[in-house]
């Protein structure tokens, strides 16, 4: 037997502490512990941002990083036929153009930039489509090659330009066919006919893979680009309309629907090509018919959708990890409440050292001002004006305010803080609600806003610690969305823009000139953001038809889904890093002091115990 030594390239140490980053497959001895200790392996699901269109009998085809979704059924019956499309990166999903055909269970195979899709169930064809799409990573395209056996609850494996699809329904089929691209071939057929297969099906078109399908529930049958072959092996859980990850020498099966019919289970089971394995991983909710990254490895993928006891139309999506790491997902925890309940005032500042500036209080406006010390809010010196909606920057020790809401009306008014006292700064030059501010109290950034009620601005201010200056002109006038960034790099986000109601369209600003940029995923105002940059943002909660507890992250080039707040409302603010950041306040239906922190997704080495025999 070969020595630990000549298999790992060092001995094991003796060490008083765990090594900072330990190496897969490193082992020592920890003396001050008395424990042998080295990397575990982890199998686990955790949560992830939601999807942005609650569905079932949808399709996912791409891998976890780069994941396509497409199809599928709102209910409560009678279904309602879904066209969407939305694309997942790996952190949170964006909504792309949808199928040119509203479909569910429709056969699917590809990547996220060249996917394929053929069958399914048209709501004018509940008996089955055999027409084909291809999506290119920005829109779909109906092409001309349509399947030879129309069907849906089909099963799709392989790439957009050579792929097959099998199974399916009505009547139970065992028709496989073959493209390559633009056209369908008939091969040969499956040794069992199946159906609702559709997100069981995975690997290539000359190495495919069909596992469980109804009704015989625990068979796997392989494809090598000529026969199809039953496998030995099976399901330990006998079910269908679950989600296979993964290829046909290696991957696992997350959930599905158990006899009789209706039950369902969250368990998984991993595949080596031979045999499955009950996976001590299990889904936090039993779920069905949902959906996954079928091209993902096998130590990794997500599953989407689907149904739950609880929900019908689910948006939720898990994480597949297997790895010597343990992966914590991004979440929005309760913090220390405000002492003060408080609307649309401004937070600056990080998690641990924030300052809320004064709001829309039970009362009225407030002069209230509080800092956060990363677990509890104190009072501090109040503004010398009581307003709320308006513009801020800064850090707890240095932040500006301007404009807003007063009583009888709109402010030029600036003040700024230095950690203890408030100090009259320079007036804007014009009176203004709802203004956007980012940036410090030495070089600040102001925008938008209403001037006066209800004309909506498009005018930009730039402070230099004591006055206002003129800046470049917003593209898109608007008002109460938020800004992040600096002076000379700001990123203004969504906003309201009456009277045609609200906006996508985020614009970056580069010291004196506008950019249009990418879209948020929702139309919102009222909410808060924050960010490590104009290119790193989190916008979180917000109002538009009704109150939120979304959120969503910006990387500088795409808005997605990210973490639900646990409450949710409008009117709140929002300071800190995609990291560590922090929102307080707001309305829920009624002003709250409400504070909830946030923390990024981590990743920590999974160090465990080992004995000697």
């Amino acid at each position: 037997m070969a020595a630990y030594k000549d298999l790992i390239g060092q001995k094991i140490t003796k060490v008083t502490s765990n090594p900072g980053e330990p190496k897969t497959g490193q082992m020592w001895y920890n003396s001050t512990d008395g424990k042998l200790r080295g990397l575990g392996v982890v199998e686990a699901f955790s949560s992830a941002a939601n999807l942005n269109t609650g569905r079932y009998n949808l399709t996912g085809v791409g891998t976890d990083t780069a994941g396509l979704v497409f199809g599928g059924d709102t209910g409560p019956p009678p279904e309602t036929r879904r066209a969407e499309s939305e694309e997942y990166n790996g952190s949170g999903w964006s909504t792309t153009p949808n199928m040119n055909t509203t479909r569910d269970l429709n056969g699917g195979f590809g990547i996220q930039t060249a996917a394929a899709t053929a069958g399914g169930r048209p709501p004018s064809a509940p008996g089955g489509s055999n027409n084909t799409e291809h999506y290119d990573g920005s829109s779909w395209t109906a092409v001309p090659g349509t399947l030879n056996t129309t069907r849906f609850a089909c099963g799709g494996f392989g790439t957009q330009t050579a792929g097959a699809v099998c199974g399916g329904t009505p009547p139970l089929s065992n028709a496989t066919e073959e493209y390559n691209g633009s056209a369908w071939t008939s091969v040969n057929n499956l040794n069992t006919a199946i159906s609702s297969i559709q997100s069981t099906t995975s690997g290539t078109q000359t190495s495919g893979i069909a596992i469980g399908g109804y009704p015989n529930l625990n068979i796997i049958q392989l494809y090598d680009g000529t026969n199809w072959t039953t496998s030995p092996g099976s399901l330990n859980t006998d079910r269908f309309a679950g989600s296979y990850q993964g290829a046909q020498t290696a991957g696992f099966y997350a959930g599905g629907e158990l006899f009789p019919p209706s039950a369902a289970t969250a368990a998984t089971e991993t595949w080596d090509g031979t045999s499955m394995t009950t996976s001590p991983a299990t889904l936090a909710a039993i779920q069905k018919y949902h959906t996954g990254s079928k091209g993902s490895p096998s130590t990794s993928g997500f599953v989407c959708g689907g149904q739950t006891p609880a929900a019908t139309n689910n948006t939720s999506t898990q994480e597949y990890n297997k790895s010597t790491n343990t992966i914590t997902a991004a979440a929005f925890a309760n913090g220390g409440n405000l002492n003060t309940s408080r609307d649309q005032a401004v937070v600056t500042g990080t998690q641990t050292a924030g300052l809320a500036g004064p709001g829309e209080a039970p009362g009225g406006y407030n002069s209230d001002v509080e800092e956060y010390n990363g677990t509890s809010w104190s009072e501090q010196n109040n503004t010398s004006l009581s307003r709320y909606n308006y513009g801020g920057g800064g850090t707890q020790t240095a932040t500006w305010i301007a404009g807003g809401q007063t009583s009888p009306g709109l402010t030029t008014g600036t003040e700024e803080y230095d950690g203890t006292n408030w100090s009259t700064g320079g007036a804007l030059p014009v009176a203004k609600r709802g203004n956007y501010g980012n940036g410090s109290q030495t070089a600040g950034l102001n925008f938008g806003g209403t001037i006066p009620t209800p004309t909506i601005g498009n005018t930009t201010e730039e402070y230099d610690g004591s006055s206002w200056t003129s800046g470049g002109t917003l593209n898109t006038a608007r008002r109460s969305g938020q800004g992040v960034g600096t002076q000379t790099a700001a990123l203004a986000i969504s906003g309201n823009v009456l009277p045609s109601g609200y906006t996508k369209v985020s614009e970056s600003y580069n010291g004196s000139s506008w950019t249009a940029g990418p879209s948020s995923v929702n139309e919102n105002e009222v909410f808060a953001a924050f960010g490590d940059s104009y290119t790193s943002a989190i916008r979180a909660g917000g109002g538009g038809a009704a109150r939120t507890a979304s959120s969503e992250q910006y990387n500088g080039t795409i808005f997605v889904t990210g973490p639900n707040l646990g409450t949710s409302r409008s009117g709140l603010s929002g300071a800190g890093t995609t990291t560590t950041g922090l929102v307080a306040g707001g309305n829920t239906g009624s002003i709250t002091n409400a504070t909830e922190e946030f923390t990024g997704e981590t990743s920590a080495a999974n160090i465990t115990d080992f004995t000697t025999s």
